[in-house]
């Protein structure tokens, strides 16, 4: 199981390393944009109202990690009142790690569900870069087994331990901030900074879940997590 520490830390290095390059890169677009200073009056100026769908990208890094995690993460937001935009997220996520003295598997759903608030005030209403703050509930249903856990022993002898398997939820809750820029006409990109906080590590009194879909190690009471996705806005209204 320490290996499997070790390895969950590399995965975790490589995810921080992930968020320092598409934090530059953002900024670097943010700044070299210039808000308009064109006057414009809210009622000669129409502003676009419709579900942005997004999806992320950083759980196909996971792919090249070790161990290797696979998912997907949808998104869907909406602004409803001005600067507030109630969010929903899906995904799936698992892992599979085999070694010599353990096998470990993890996979399962998970959905979050929370509300951003927009900081950035813009002059012109037509234009929707925003950067938010805001929180998330999260929570997972997943299985998790392991099993050909090898045990070495001087005293008593080597032996291998009986399977464990078991069907779990987990909950959790973050605080969230980020930005998102419309690229071009309804169309964005943007990041998310997640501190999330689990609320029942206790979940298997025989064995700590070494991958929670959606949260990460079970370990871990508090952890940090990263979103980069694209955006696309549908444009239902116009007022």
């Amino acid at each position: 199981m320490l290996k499997l520490k070790r390895m969950m830390y590399i995965s975790g290095s490589f995810s921080k390393a992930v968020f320092v390059l598409l934090f530059l890169a953002v900024q670097g677009k943010v700044s070299a944009q210039e808000v308009s200073e064109q006057e414009v009056s809210e009622q000669d100026t129409l502003r676009t109202f419709g579900p942005r769908i997004g999806i992320d990208l950083v759980p196909f890094f996971y792919y090249f990690t070790e161990p290797k995690i696979i998912g997907a993460e949808l998104s869907v937001d909406f602004e409803i009142y001005k600067n507030l935009y109630p969010v929903f997220e899906l995904g799936y996520s698992s892992t599979s790690v085999s070694e010599e003295t353990f096998d470990y598997e993890s996979a399962g759903n998970y959905a979050r569900a929370g509300i951003d608030y927009n900081l950035l005030k813009l002059k012109d209403r037509s234009e929707h870069h925003i950067m938010t703050v805001g929180f998330r509930y999260g929570i997972s249903v997943f299985k998790h087994s392991s099993e050909n856990i090898l045990i070495y022993s001087d005293y008593w002898g080597d032996y291998i331990s009986e399977p464990h398997e078991n069907s779990l939820r987990g909950h959790w809750i973050e605080l969230v901030g980020g930005i998102k820029v419309e690229v071009v006409s309804n169309l964005y990109m943007g990041w998310l900074l997640r501190y999330k906080f689990l609320l029942n590590q206790n979940m298997d009194p025989v064995m700590i879940p070494a991958h929670i879909p959606g949260y990460g190690n079970g370990v871990d009471t508090s952890t940090f997590g990263f979103s980069y996705s694209i955006f696309y806005m549908i444009p239902l209204i116009k007022k």
